[in-house]
C-alpha cells in the first residue's frame, strides 16, 4: 500500500482540524490514510468518519514503511510521549516530507517540546496555522517565518455549515429536544469544561498566581472555576437552566462534586447542536467557546490568572468577554444573561473564521508536497 499523505491525530483537537482533510485532498488527487489514537479515534467516528489505528506492537518506521508517505502530517497532542513524535522523527531519518497542524494559540512552547527543554525538540519542518497570533508565537520561538502558513482553521468550514443547517430549524423545537427538563423562561448556560492536567502542568493547579480562588478546597484549575462560576449564578439570583459539557478527556468520577448542581450533563451527544439552542456558553479557553462564537451564541471566558486571557482570537479580538476575577464575574452574568442583549456577529473576514479555510489547508499541503529542497 502506497500513499501520498499520511495524517496523524491523537487529541480532539488536532481531530477537528484534520477530520476534513481526507476529502479535500482526495479532491485535489492526492491519496491520504488518516491515522487515530487515543481520544482522537472516537471522536472521529462520532463525526462519522472512519480512521485507522496505529496497532499495538507496529513501530513509527513500520508504518511508514508499510504506508510509503511522501509527506507526513501531523495534528499535536497534549501527550509528551506521543507516538506523533516518533512519526516525525522517523520521517525525518526517511527524507519524508513533515508538517504540523496547530488547531489553537495557546501552548505554543509546549506542543513540539516532549520531555526536553527545547520547545521545538520535535517540530516538523512546516507548519499551517489558524492565525496570525499563532504565527507570530511560533516565530517568536525560533520556528522559520517562511515555512509557516496561516490557513485559517478547517473546522470552522464545519461549523458555518451546522450553522447554516441549523438556522432552518425551529429553534424553540431544537431547545424543547435539546433541553427536556428546561422550563419555559429559564435562560440555558452551557459550561464548557476542561481537564486539569496538560501540556504546562503547572498553570492547571493552584498557585499565588491565581487571582481565583474557588471555596478554597479544591486545587485543580477547573474545579475552581466551575466554583466560582456556579457562586456566581446563585449571587445574581437569576433563573438559569445549566447545562455541563464535559470534555472527551473527563471522567464524572473527577468532576463527581458538581453533577448535581447541573441539571444536565453533556459528554458525547451533539455538541453544535447543544451550543446553538443555548443562551450562553461559558468556559475557559476551550475551542468550544470559539466555536460557540462562530455560532453567534454569547460567550464567557473565566481563568484564574489574567496571562490566560489571550489565549482565544475571540477574546483578542474583543468578541468573548475574559475574566479573571470574582467581582468582575459577578458583575458581568447578569448582563449576559439579560435576554435583551444582543447576540455576538462573527464577521467572516475575521483572521480565525475564514470560510474556505479547509480549502486553504489543504491547498498548502499540496504545496508543501510538490516543494524541492535542495
Amino acid at each position: 500500500m502506497s500513499v501520498d499523505i499520511l495524517i496523524y491525530a491523537e487529541d480532539p483537537g488536532a481531530a477537528n482540524y484534520v477530520a476534513g482533510l481526507p476529502a479535500a485532498l482526495a479532491e485535489l488527487g492526492l491519496k491520504t490514510c488518516l491515522v487515530a489514537d487515543g481520544h482522537a479515534y472516537p471522536y472521529l467516528v462520532g463525526r462519522g468518519i472512519r480512521p485507522e489505528t496505529v496497532g499495538c506492537s507496529e513501530t513509527a518506521g513500520e508504518l511508514l514503511g508499510r504506508l510509503k508517505p511522501r509527506l507526513l502530517c501531523v495534528g499535536t497532542s497534549e501527550n509528551p510521549d506521543t507516538f506523533g513524535f516518533d512519526l516525525i522523527a522517523s520521517a525525518k531519518r526517511k527524507g519524508i516530507k513533515t508538517i504540523g497542524v496547530i488547531d489553537a494559540y495557546g501552548n505554543a512552547d509546549y506542543r513540539f517540546r516532549g520531555k526536553t527543554d527545547d520547545p521545538l525538540a520535535y517540530a516538523t519542518e512546516w507548519l499551517a496555522v489558524p492565525d496570525p497570533w499563532t504565527e507570530a508565537v511560533y516565530t517568536s520561538l525560533g520556528f522559520p517565518a517562511q515555512r509557516i502558513a496561516v490557513c485559517g482553521h478547517p473546522h470552522y468550514d464545519h461549523v458555518l455549515k451546522e450553522v447554516a443547517r441549523l438556522a432552518r430549524e425551529d429553534r424553540r423545537r431544537l431547545r424543547k429536544r435539546m433541553f427536556t427538563a428546561k422550563r419555559a423562561d429559564d435562560p440555558v448556560v452551557v459550561f464548557v469544561s476542561e481537564i486539569s492536567t496538560g501540556l504546562n502542568p503547572g498553570r492547571y493547579s493552584y498557585s499565588g498566581d491565581y487571582t481565583l480562588h474557588g471555596r478554597g478546597v479544591s486545587r485543580g484549575r477547573t474545579e475552581i472555576v466551575i466554583e466560582e462560576f456556579l457562586d456566581a449564578l446563585a449571587f445574581s439570583g437569576q433563573g438559569t437552566y445549566r447545562v455541563l459539557r464535559m470534555h472527551p478527556k473527563n471522567t464524572r468520577e473527577e468532576l463527581a462534586s458538581f453533577l448535581n448542581d447541573f441539571q444536565q450533563i453533556s459528554q458525547n451527544d451533539a455538541v453544535l447542536e447543544l451550543v446553538y439552542a443555548s443562551d450562553l456558553v461559558v468556559g475557559m479557553t476551550s475551542m468550544l467557546l470559539m466555536e460557540a462564537a462562530v455560532m453567534g451564541r454569547r460567550t464567557l471566558s473565566v481563568v484564574p490568572r489574567r496571562e490566560e486571557g489571550e489565549s482565544l482570537p475571540t477574546i483578542r479580538a474583543g468578541i468573548t468577554p475574559c475574566v479573571w476575577t470574582r467581582e468582575t464575574l459577578r458583575a458581568i452574568l447578569p448582563d449576559l444573561l439579560d435576554p435583551c442583549r444582543p447576540k455576538t456577529t462573527m464577521a467572516e473576514n475575521e483572521p480565525f473564521v475564514q470560510s474556505g479555510s479547509l480549502q486553504k489547508t489543504a491547498a498548502f499541503i499540496t504545496e508543501v508536497l510538490s516543494f524541492h529542497t535542495h
